[in-house]
């Protein structure tokens, strides 16, 4: 019996090693993943990015607008570092709508038609690539 547990146990021990030597391995062949520090969009393009970061334009909440407001800015600037200034000075029209928009929403109960439509219309100009 004795020997049997033995026996158990060094297997269990091997198999422990083997695997955290995978994981411990395939970390580094990767470089763990994300760099620390680094957003998941700095990878990208700057439109491309800009294009992500309009997803929390679905949830029409006064701090998701905030946040987009944040990153359009940010983003109309690394657009224009780019070099595509059209693009650029459209994101910001963007960005001026979407804040716009935010204000409207804070009001609570107030008519926000006129700043969806200036909204929808920043949204449909041929410069914004999403």
């Amino acid at each position: 019996m004795a020997a049997v547990r033995s026996r158990r146990l060094r297997l269990g021990i091997t198999a422990l090693v083997a695997i955290a030597a995978i994981v411990i391995g395939s970390l580094l062949l990767t470089g763990g993943g994300e760099t620390p520090g680094q957003s998941p969009s700095t990878s990208l393009d700057p439109a491309a990015a800009m294009c992500l970061h309009l997803r929390d334009l679905q949830t029409p909440r006064v701090d998701a607008f905030t946040r987009v407001a944040t990153e359009l800015s940010s983003d109309a600037d690394a657009i224009e570092a780019a070099g595509n200034p059209q693009a650029a000075d459209a994101v910001r029209k963007l960005r001026r709508a979407v804040i716009g928009y935010r204000d409207a929403l804070q009001t609570q109960g107030g008519d926000d038609s006129a700043a969806a439509a200036a909204m929808a219309q920043a949204l449909s100009d041929p410069n914004i690539p999403c």
